[in-house]
């Protein structure tokens, strides 16, 4: 039973990152990236929508393979929107050498 909600958590953050970077405009990959971002999108609410529980079943390879790919999808939400803000907050704290810039 709790394999059947983290899967079913999983399979929404899936869902809703493929949403995401598919209707955003900050995400760049092109044609085929946004066909597959749909398809991620399209499977993971099918995973959501589904009412039979008998012919599959999450295994725990199965919610781990959910998990990392919802995680995937946080991080690269993350870098594409947040990143670049964090970066210079940092390179303003700490002032190292690899944040000067090349004179």
């Amino acid at each position: 039973m709790i394999l059947e909600y983290i899967n079913a958590i999983a399979a929404g953050i899936i869902a809703l990152w493929a949403s995401w970077a598919v209707l955003s405009g900050k995400v760049r990959d092109g044609v085929i990236g946004k066909i597959l971002y749909s398809i991620i999108a399209l499977s993971g609410y099918a995973i959501l929508a589904r009412s039979d529980r008998m012919f599959f079943t999450p295994n725990t390879a199965g919610v781990t393979m959910h998990v990392a790919l919802a995680l995937a999808g946080v991080r690269h939400m993350f870098v594409v929107t947040y990143w670049p803000r964090v970066k210079r907050w940092i390179c303003r704290r700490l002032a190292c050498d690899m944040c000067k810039p090349a004179e």
